[in-house]
């Protein structure tokens, strides 16, 4: 896993594709932001488990997951469920397990 010490404001030198992004779609908020820990995939970097806020559910079941991290082009993703844990998800719904 790669980390840099700044995670400040993301330039387009840092910006990379997150390859299980599930793109947009139609959603709705029925419940205040949780903190998660989202399975990213990015193009260069490979797989790793970040830190974010759970915002939005996608009436598929796909999760908007605000992420402050510089090689993150926009304020987040949708991620599968799958990709995103949360304190409390049932075990039995979790495929791969947070770090």
């Amino acid at each position: 896993m790669i980390e840099y010490e700044d995670y400040g404001t993301a330039t387009w030198r840092y910006w990379q594709k997150i390859r299980n992004d599930a793109g947009a779609r139609g959603s709705f908020q029925s419940r205040p932001p949780v903190p998660v820990r989202a399975h990213v995939m990015f193009e260069r970097d490979g797989e790793v488990w970040l830190d974010g806020t759970a915002t939005r559910l996608g009436f598929d079941g796909a999760i908007f997951v605000e992420i402050k991290d510089r090689r993150v082009q926009a304020i987040g993703a949708w991620l599968p469920p799958d990709d995103v844990w949360w304190e409390g998800k049932p075990v039995s719904s979790q495929l791969r397990s947070a770090p």
